[in-house]
């Protein structure tokens, strides 16, 4: 702020001013908004919202809305593992994001994957350890844009238009997208080319009931601009943010530099696993 800019701060507008003296609203630098299905029938505000329909936080209105169906356009498939401290309610760790299962997911703690082994060693664990097991997930995230006609809380009409966000599940919701994702490999599609409608199905497992996304690849390609191509270089600056601080962290831990691991220690994803990964990671 300089000494010019205070003398003419008459003739500037409030936002203007805000800007100046650091009033301005917060930069979300790499945030992305978070897609999800929500589950409750009201908000934070007790305000009436739709269950099973999905929900993101959209910048521009200020507030999460809410729709069914949506569309989505996956750009970026990747994986990453996480481990939640339910005292705290934050996740205590996580690994980088990565794309193959032959990448070794080192994490920010100085091990691998968060500490999670495969299903078929769960076994020898005590009761203790396999219930610390259950606190460390991997998660498919999937970068794109998505875009419906929807509600806010209350039931104000909202429209959506290619929002960028991150689409992140784990658990029965792991396999349906790889799913869709797969069938487009197979017949030699590239993903970002093609829009998924997504849906949702209500499940019951004794009292707990859940939904799970019910996933359909539209048929007509869609085209790929140069503004999709620089969404999807924003997308992979995201990821390459991300992981360059958690190898910071792992260096740290490992009070050792550079990030090293010699090809005879080294155990890629898929080693780990006598199954497919999916199939054990969506069970």
């Amino acid at each position: 702020m300089t000494n010019n800019e205070i003398s003419n701060i008459d003739n500037l507008s409030n936002e203007q001013i805000m800007s100046m003296i650091g009033q301005e609203k917060s930069s979300t630098g790499n945030f992305l908004p978070k897609l999800s299905i929500n589950r409750f029938p009201e908000n934070d505000d007790g305000a009436e919202v739709p269950v099973g329909s999905y929900a993101v936080y959209v910048p521009e209105l200020d507030s999460i809305a809410y729709g069914k169906p949506v569309t989505f356009r996956p750009f970026i498939n990747a994986y990453q593992y996480m481990k939640y401290d339910a005292e705290k309610n934050e996740y205590s760790n996580r690994s980088i994001i990565f794309k193959s299962w032959k990448d070794e997911a080192i994490d920010a703690k100085g091990g691998v994957r968060c500490g999670k082994i495969p299903a078929k060693e769960l076994a020898n664990l005590s009761e203790e350890e396999r219930t610390k097991q259950k606190a460390i997930k991997c998660y498919r995230l999937i970068y794109g844009m998505v875009s419906f006609e929807g509600v806010l809380a209350g039931g104000n009409q909202a429209q959506v238009v290619n929002l960028p966000v991150l689409w992140k599940v784990t658990g029965s919701n792991f396999k349906p997208v790889g799913e869709a994702i797969e069938s487009l490999r197979r017949r030699g599609k590239v993903m970002f080319n093609h829009t998924l409608t997504l849906k949702t199905k209500k499940k019951k497992a004794g009292s707990n009931v859940f939904y799970v996304s019910d996933i359909t690849v539209d048929k007509d390609e869609v085209s790929f601009t140069d503004a999709e191509k620089e969404s999807l270089l924003s997308f992979q600056e995201t990821i390459n943010t991300e992981n360059e601080e958690i190898v910071e962290l792992w260096r740290q831990a490992k009070k050792a530099e550079p990030v090293s691991v010699k090809a005879s220690e080294a155990k890629t994803i898929d080693a780990e696993f006598d199954d497919d990964p999916v199939e054990v990671l969506s069970s």
